[in-house]
């Protein structure tokens, strides 16, 4: 069982050490060196960052909203694993512990969108039992594919 606790000031170069290690997350929403200012573009939808640790190694990240205002549901945002740590099913153990919570709390289905051109992110998503709900385009014509997961 992994073990997480809220994400803190402490965590910035963990976080950009995760994201340097990720080359299509890095390609897709920011620079290592944009950590902080990325988390604070978020801070207004009042999500939960949490640093996920197994034992008491740090090996990963992830974002994950209660409610989101483009349909007042739940939605998981980031799941970021340490190199060291992928290809052990960890990513898909925080998206299970996430739904459990998300289910404790009376929710019904979790949420989880990525750019359509991201095959890889969309075959995991489904993986973990999303399933593609429909496509839409953001404000700049960008391809995404929105996935909804019962919990």
């Amino acid at each position: 069982m992994l073990n997480y606790r809220l994400f803190e000031e402490k965590d910035y170069p963990f976080f950009a050490e995760l994201i340097s290690a990720s080359e299509a997350w890095h390609e897709e929403e920011c620079r290592p060196d944009q950590a902080e200012e990325y988390m604070t573009s978020y801070k207004m939808y009042k999500g939960t960052w949490l640093i996920w640790m197994k034992s008491a190694e740090e090996i990963g990240i992830s974002f994950h909203l209660n409610w989101a205002p483009s349909n007042e549901k739940p939605w998981i945002g980031t799941v970021l694993i340490h190199p060291e740590h992928r290809k052990q099913g960890l990513a898909k153990k925080v998206i299970e512990q996430i739904s459990a919570q998300l289910k404790s709390d009376g929710h019904k289905a979790v949420f989880a969108g990525c750019p359509a051109s991201r095959l890889d992110w969309l075959k995991f998503l489904g993986r973990c039992g999303f399933e593609q709900l429909k496509s839409e385009k953001d404000s700049e014509g960008k391809d995404y594919i929105i996935t909804v997961k019962p919990v």
